[in-house]
């Protein structure tokens, strides 16, 4: 076996832990997404998950996430560098919670990465959300929680423990 071939079977098995792991970590949720302060004070790298809370009342999960999509998948937002909702995910879903998980993501600097899905604009060519350009979203209450991460290996690490929190909270919205 090579070295390459020696290291690619080393990370295999210690890849193959990643999920066990992303089971036993817990978003800390910050505050919602109309506190400034709160968020700009997240200023260290790690995963955040972004949720909306359901303020209607919908009879199941199925009748608000149709709500939803059509709320969020508008003419006005096609081709806008946004994510949308992914069948996949949607499906996980079995239960209207108070707090229906919209987004996971990975920043070095999570402030920065917040504040970008929040305040970018429609026409920005960087992908995000961009919940202060969706006017027909004002109404809406949006959460910010995180999971601090700070290790060395942080561009090998990040990806695989991003898409193991995903799998695990399966948000509704991303290209992933």
């Amino acid at each position: 076996m090579n070295p390459i071939e020696t290291l690619d079977l080393t990370l295999s098995t210690l890849f193959k832990g990643f999920s066990a792991y992303a089971d036993e970590l817990n978003f800390n949720p910050i505050c919602e997404l109309d506190d400034a302060n709160a968020i700009a004070a997240q200023q260290y790298p790690g995963i955040y998950m972004i949720e909306i809370k359901v303020l209607e009342s919908h009879a199941s999960f199925k009748a608000w996430a149709s709500w939803f999509h059509g709320e969020w998948v508008r003419p006005e937002y096609e081709r806008m560098h946004v994510p949308n909702p992914k069948k996949k995910r949607l499906s996980a879903h079995t239960e209207l919670a108070e707090w229906v998980p919209l987004y996971i993501g990975k920043s070095k600097y999570i402030a920065g990465r917040v504040w970008e899905h929040i305040h970018l604009k429609l026409e920005q060519p960087t992908t995000g959300m961009k919940i202060g350009q969706r006017l027909n979203m004002v109404n809406q209450r949006f959460r910010l929680s995180t999971i601090r991460v700070e290790v060395e290996n942080y561009d090998l690490i990040m990806p695989k423990l991003e898409a193991a929190l995903r799998d695990k909270h399966n948000p509704i919205l991303g290209r992933q």
